[in-house]
This record gives structure tokens, sequence and C-alpha cells, in this order.
């Protein structure tokens, strides 16, 4: 199964869509549309999950890679999830993330929260 990682702009908010699956040879497209948007010092991310039907540690280690990154701003920064599929809650429960990331059920209530968030930028 392929994987497709779009990012896009909702202000100044970088939303990833994300969809398919995420395992150990699909990742590393999301890895890359990451580095990228903090390369160019984005630290407000959304990662939108809902049409992705599975993902693996890899991805969460992606995921979680990117939240430090991004919290370890001048100002600050984060990283919002959003998902609703069972199968993807699943592994974020099982792993406890659902308790480091915030998590959103629809693009509308993360973009909301985002704005809240203080956009830093990356420590060099």
């Amino acid at each position: 199964m392929e994987a497709h990682v779009n990012p896009r702009m909702v202000g100044d908010i970088a939303v990833l869509d994300v969809s398919g699956e995420l395992d150990l040879y699909t990742s590393p497209k999301l890895k890359e549309a990451i580095d990228a948007l903090l390369a160019q010092g984005y630290t407000r991310l959304l990662v939108n999950l809902q049409e992705t039907t599975y993902l693996d540690s890899t991805a969460l280690s992606i995921l979680s890679s990117a939240l430090k990154q991004v919290r370890d701003t001048d100002a600050g920064g984060n990283v919002g999830l959003i998902y609703s599929r069972p199968q993807v809650e699943r592994m974020f429960a099982i792993t406890g993330l659902n308790e480091v990331f915030p998590v959103f059920r629809s693009e509308s209530d993360a973009l909301n929260t985002a704005r809240t968030w203080a956009a830093g930028r990356l420590k060099t």
C-alpha cells in the first residue's frame, strides 16, 4: 500500500494530509515533509491522519521526534494529530502517545486550537 503526504498551509499553520499506510517503507515520506516544514521555520503543525489506514512504530517515532523539535523552540510550538479511525486510535492509546499529543477529531477543532499555540522559531 502507498502512503501520500500532502502539505498545505492554513494561515501560518502547516497541515499535513496523510493517507494510506505509514510503515517502515512509507514513513520516510512523512519525515521528509515534516523536515521540510521545520526547515522553513514552521512550529505549529497539524497531521491529519483521517485517511491513514495503518501506522507502525516508525511513524510514531517520526511524529514524536517532530513534537520534541517544535516544543524546543524559543516561543514554543506543537504538533497536533487529527484522527478518528479506531485502528489509528488504538496505536496511540497502546503507546500512551494519545496523552502526549494534542488529539482532535476534526480539522476545524484542530485549527481553532492551533491558532492559540505560540509560533516560535526553531533553535539553531
